[in-house]
């Protein structure tokens, strides 16, 4: 995702980058070592990396100068778990402005905050919630994703309509129209594939599935 710098003010582009540089390097020391070590753990990895470095390259684009991407946010934290997810999607985002300049390096930080960080976070939290509040069943772990998903987009969907509503030039009603309300409907296609994936994952590689166990969903524990 990227937005214009000029949409922003200076104080919170740099507020941003500094928040996401501590949370990238603790993300960084966080993550499990076999996740880059493993044959099976890397591939993983380079799977999520190359498939939403595709996606993103079509470019949601929803005015000229502006792209949002934050998809497949939920199924990455589900898949390697949140502190891997951080740094693969923050890699993507590096990647994508470095290679491809689809973005700007002024708001590189604002853009991993609102599309990396504040998604992950919601996707850890319904994980939680309903690993520890719920049945640990099968369907429960699918609506988990698909929940997920949706919140996650609605999540980043309502930052990024505050800060075009606060510091952008565009009239309030053509954000509502051509932004806010295009990205909301974008959730529900978003968490129907998410739940399409993750049931082929749990089917056919539940190993690839760090939040998942066998023993304990198909029992019902």
């Amino acid at each position: 995702m990227h937005m214009p710098a000029a949409f922003l003010p200076d104080y919170i582009l740099i507020i941003c980058d500094i928040f996401a540089t501590i949370l990238v390097l603790i993300a960084i020391w966080r993550t499990e070592t076999r996740f880059w070590s493993g044959f099976s753990e890397g591939l993983q990895v380079a799977t999520i990396f190359s498939a939403l470095c595709g996606l993103y390259m079509l470019q949601a684009n929803v005015n000229p100068g502006m792209a949002v991407h934050w998809l497949g946010v939920m199924l990455t934290v589900m898949m390697v778990g949140p502190w891997t997810a951080i740094v693969v999607l923050s890699a993507i985002h590096v990647f994508l402005l470095v290679t491809l300049h689809m973005g700007d390096y002024t708001t590189l930080g604002f853009n991993i905050t609102t599309c990396v960080l504040l998604p992950v976070a919601v996707a850890s939290a319904i994980h939680l919630l309903f690993y520890y509040k719920f049945p640990r069943i099968i369907p429960v772990y699918f609506a988990k994703v698909g929940f997920g998903d949706l919140l996650c987009m609605w999540a980043v969907d309502a930052a990024l309509t505050i800060s075009l509503l606060l510091w952008s030039s565009y009239p309030s009603f053509q954000i509502y129209q051509d932004f806010t309300l295009v990205l909301a409907l974008m959730g529900g296609m978003e968490a129907v594939i998410s739940t399409w994936i993750v049931a082929g994952l749990v089917c056919y590689i539940p190993s690839w599935l760090t939040t998942f166990n066998d023993e304990e969903y198909i029992h019902g524990k």
